[in-house]
């Protein structure tokens, strides 16, 4: 499923598991998130804390020994008492100055059969020995598969049955809108639209593949101002040569792309591009630079493109990028006309 699916059941899931902390076993369905790697699992459940301003604590759990997950047992005065861990103490802190709190149980399947077993009795009976969860937090959890080879272990059967399995794959438009959000650089954007194939295609016999994750640290490494050479190894090394090669390619066809200023400030007399991958260019540079006062000049620009996909997808991406645009008149009648169908 799409990211954004599982981020509608997860959402919907906390908020059952916090109406419902004291009620049946059942009435708490805990969502594990499982998909290759980088395709935003993590990102999700912190995305969904932050809108709702929730705290999130995440527990890697192959990170510690049984015994820290659990609480090591300890002489308190001649007798043998748990020490309530580390980590659900925080989590009790957090719970006192927060409306909700999420414990994420990141890398799950990477976590020794051991830590497994205590995350049991923790996502069944919210509690560690004697020590209980607040009835404000809910938990989520998230993992690799065993097929890509991350250091996953088999899952414990009782573990598997106390959990809902939420299977993700990469969505193109799902990315490109939580891109646009966080001002992923056009180039990636426009590449993506282009060659929505090396958006998500993880090889585990290689040391780089192309991810959402990937490509999101591949925005960052153009900001370096790197000479080419050195440029193109280190987008290599993030998403590997073949992916890399395709997306120089695409940059390098950049020089043949209209004056983006010219088209803003002349959209009736602006050139239009003839070549496929100079249109993704041109489209999503419009997206990343369309702002409320040259909105209808963007718009009547790309009415004029044959091909109106590229319209469609440059408005969208637009208004993923600034929300404000929706307020736009040209905005606002290209969807109600030209972007009726194209958008859906």
């Amino acid at each position: 499923m799409k990211l954004s699916q599982a981020k509608n059941i997860v959402a919907a899931s906390i908020d059952s598991q916090i109406q419902n902390a004291t009620g049946r076993d059942a009435q708490r369905v805990i969502p594990y998130l499982i998909g290759g790697a980088g395709l935003g699992k993590t990102s999700v459940i912190q995305q969904i804390a932050e809108e709702r301003d929730h705290g999130c604590y995440i527990l890697s759990l192959a990170q510690f020994d049984a015994a820290e997950l659990g609480g090591i047992i300890a002489l308190v005065d001649g007798d043998a008492k748990r020490i309530m861990p580390h980590w659900l103490a925080k989590i009790i802190q957090m719970a006192s100055t927060m409306t909700a709190v999420y414990l994420f149980l990141d890398e799950l399947p990477q976590a020794p059969v051991s830590n497994q077993n205590v995350a049991a009795q923790v996502v069944n009976e919210r509690r560690i020995g004697e020590f209980k969860l607040p009835d404000n937090v809910a938990i989520v959890a998230a993992g690799n598969r065993t097929s890509d080879r991350a250091g996953t272990n088999n899952m414990p059967s009782h573990l598997k049955d106390r959990l809902m399995f939420l299977e993700i794959e990469a969505d193109l438009e799902d990315t490109i809108a939580y891109f646009m959000a966080h001002g992923i650089h056009e180039d990636v954007t426009g590449f993506l639209r282009s060659r929505p194939e090396f958006l998500h295609k993880f090889d585990r016999d290689a040391n780089a593949s192309p991810s959402p994750r990937s490509w999101d640290r591949v925005s960052t490494i153009l900001g370096w101002g790197l000479p080419p050479v050195e440029q193109a190894e280190a987008i290599t090394g993030q998403v590997g040569r073949a992916a890399c090669a395709d997306f120089m390619g695409y940059v390098k066809l950049k020089d043949h792309m209209p004056d983006l200023d010219k088209v803003i400030s002349n959209p009736d007399s602006a050139a239009l591009p003839n070549d496929a991958m100079v249109l993704y260019a041109t489209a999503s540079g419009l997206a990343h630079r369309m702002n409320k006062s040259n909105a209808g000049n963007v718009i009547k620009y790309l009415k004029r493109l044959d091909q109106q996909e590229f319209a469609a997808f440059a408005v969208k991406d637009a208004v993923n990028r600034d929300q404000t645009l929706k307020q736009s008149e040209a905005v606002r009648q290209w969807i109600l006309s030209d972007g009726k169908q194209l958008i859906l």
